[in-house]
Formats: C-alpha cells, structure tokens, sequence
C-alpha cells in the first residue's frame, strides 16, 4: 500500500514556507482531510501511533499557522487598546512627552501613528507656587494674559491662582503654559480678595515665551486694565502614547 511523503524532507527547489507558500492558506477542512488520507495510505503493519501522526501533521499546520496567528494576535492587540484609547476620552491624563517630560492635559483626540493609539492632550495654562522668594501672599487671584492680534485686535485668556491654602505663604507665582503670540503678552492681576482691578504685574516681551513668574504685592501693582478684551479659552496640543500614561482621572459625569 502506498504512503504519502514524509513531510519533513521537502524536494529540492521547493518554496521555502512563506507568505506566498500555500501551507499558510492551511485551513481546519484541510486540515482533516490531510489527517484522513494519512490514515488511509499508512501500512497497516507498521502503522503510525497517533503521537507519531498528529505530530507530523501538526508540524504542517504549524508552519503554515504561526505567522497568520501572529498577524491574529497584532490585530486583536491594537483593537483592545484603541478601545482603551477611546475610553480616556475626555478624561484628565498625566503622561510622559516625546522629549521625557511630564505632561498633564485632558484627552481630546486618539489617532494611530505607525500601528500603536497615540493621544492628543490639550494642555491649558494653569498656576502655581513658585519657589522664587516674592511679596506675594496668601490668597486668591485671577491672572489676565492680554495681547495683541495682527489686526489690532486685544485677545486675553484668564488663569486662577489659589494660595490660600498654603500655609503663611509669602513668595511668587509661576504662570505656565502661555499662548505663543507673535507681539508681546501683558500680565494683569487682581488683589489677593480676587476682587477689585485687574492691575499690571508684568510683560513678556517675547510672545513665544509661555512661562511667567510673578512676585509683586497688591500694592506694587502698575496701571489698571481699562481696554475691551475679547477673551479665549486656551490650549495647546499635545501628543502622547498611549503606554506612557501613568495616571488618569475619569471624565466628570
């Protein structure tokens, strides 16, 4: 009785297996045909034990099948983290930027960039304590940033400064996350009662700086804001991996 070729030694100027070699197109109906006329072509003297027989065929469907279980596996990888991607939607991450550094914004965009969910944050300007000593002290406050458009226009976006919290705080407050302008930016602030004018602390010449440290006391403030501001909300973009979140807050329902 005849016997199929071992499997094993394939005739010279055979196709390696490959993307192209019919064996990856193995499927489960081949795969039990193939079982079927391996038992039926056996010798019946010397026939294949069945550790013998599904250790052959399985090298077979092995060959065929792990580059197409690879391809399975990316694919079901990539889909379970741009559902993870677009649950964070809308929520308030802290993350690591391309250059290292550590970024805190809300989640408004998720796109694929070369097969792996980034996300775009938007990073608005925000206050804080600054270590520089300053005559500033406990209370709350409310920064203007005003500046000027091409067209003459004045743009100005509004910062809360709460150090009321800090304990006999005296010192200075830091500024971050300016918008870039192209003339420069003017610091208005109100006294520590967040009330009353809003009164000049400073300027930023440079419209492509975003960060300002303010130290001046109620009483050393400059000149009173009196000029009509078209206010903005303001963020700056940007973009994050995903495996670099280190910290969410879930959207507020």
């Amino acid at each position: 009785m005849t016997q199929i070729p071992n499997v094993n030694s394939a005739p010279a100027g055979n196709q390696a297996f490959g993307k192209n070699n019919s064996l990856n197109e193995l499927d489960m109906s081949d795969f039990l045909n193939l079982m079927i006329v391996e038992l039926q072509n056996q010798d019946p003297l010397n026939p294949l034990d069945n550790a013998e027989l599904i250790a052959q065929i399985g090298q077979i469907r092995e060959v065929g099948a792990t580059e197409s279980l690879t391809e399975t596996l990316d694919s079901v990888l990539l889909g379970q983290n741009i559902s993870s991607a677009t649950n964070l939607i809308g929520a308030d991450v802290v993350a690591l930027n391309d250059d290292g550094e550590r970024v805190s914004g809300n989640v408004r965009v998720v796109t694929i960039t070369n097969g792996q969910p980034t996300l775009d944050l938007a990073i608005e300007s925000a206050a804080s304590a600054a270590d520089e000593p300053g005559e500033i002290e406990s209370g709350n406050y409310t920064y203007e940033v005003v500046w000027e458009s091409d067209t003459g226009v004045l743009f100005g976006t509004e910062i809360d400064a709460h150090t009321n919290d800090l304990t006999n705080f005296q010192g200075t407050i830091q500024l971050n996350n300016l918008p870039e302008t192209s003339t420069e930016k003017r610091i208005y602030r109100t006294d520590g009662t967040d009330d009353g004018d809003r009164k000049l602390v400073g300027t930023i010449p440079n419209g492509k700086a975003t960060v300002f440290v303010d130290g001046l006391s109620d009483a050393n403030r400059g000149e009173t804001l009196t000029a009509r501001v078209q206010k903005v909300d303001f963020a700056s973009k940007v973009t994050v991996p995903l495996n670099s979140v280190g910290e969410i807050r879930p959207p507020k329902k």
